[in-house]
């Protein structure tokens, strides 16, 4: 029974996106940029019929989508099933996996808010790769976002590194202090924001358990 409700493709996904604290249709979807808008809508349809996500409208008319009780008490099926994934299934991620903007949101979403600066802070990102991209993380607080044009305001701090790297060292192949430390991430303009901004990101959660494996197998 319980494979007859989550066991559809995309399904489990879904409300992975909104335990981590997508709640809006288009969030939802910038989190699975292969689903498409309809089968999103058709499976969050599903989810509501089964109990799992309600449908509600806020006070400017958006309409908003949460876990319920049922919808939550997934969380430790999906960090099982991550942490199966990470021991059987977890090498290193490969040219077609790598997706710069969808790896942005993941960092936006991980960001520890306690440790931001307490003013705006713009960071530019540049995947180096072939083509090259950029994309733009403005640090805020909770009103934190991102950007895949150049923002209004100005850069505080360039971040660059090949897209394999970014994505290595969200994953935890390699720790994001390493990276900087090797030169495969390079740091430059205000050196304070340099320093810190390893601390601003929460990664991956399974980053500890893919460091056991690599310190495994070396």
């Amino acid at each position: 029974m319980g494979a007859d409700i989550v066991g559809e493709r995309w399904s489990l996904l879904i409300v992975r996106e909104m335990l981590t604290g997508a709640d809006r249709f288009n969030d939802i979807h910038r989190g699975l940029p292969n689903i498409s808008r309809t089968l999103l809508s058709k499976r969050l349809q599903t989810l509501q019929h089964a109990g799992l996500v309600e449908r509600t409208e806020d006070a400017e008319g958006q309409i908003r989508y949460h876990v319920t009780d049922a919808g939550a008490d997934l969380r430790p099926v999906l960090e099982a099933l991550g942490a199966w994934t990470v021991r059987w299934r977890f090498p290193e991620p490969r040219e077609d996996q790598l997706n710069a903007h969808l790896l942005l949101w993941r960092m936006r979403a991980g960001l520890v808010h306690e440790a931001l600066p307490k003013r705006r802070v713009v960071i530019e990102f540049l995947f180096d790769g072939k083509p090259a991209e950029y994309g733009w993380l403005i640090l805020d607080g909770e009103n934190s976002s991102i950007c895949a044009r150049p923002p209004a305001f100005d850069v505080d701090l360039y971040a660059r590194a090949s897209s394999k790297t970014w994505h290595e060292a969200w994953h935890g192949h390699q720790s994001v202090d390493e990276a900087i430390r090797n030169k495969d991430i390079e740091l430059l303009g205000d050196v304070d924001l340099a320093a810190q901004f390893p601390r601003w990101f929460g990664l991956s959660r399974f980053v500890s358990q893919v460091a056991e494996l690599h310190d495994a197998s070396s």
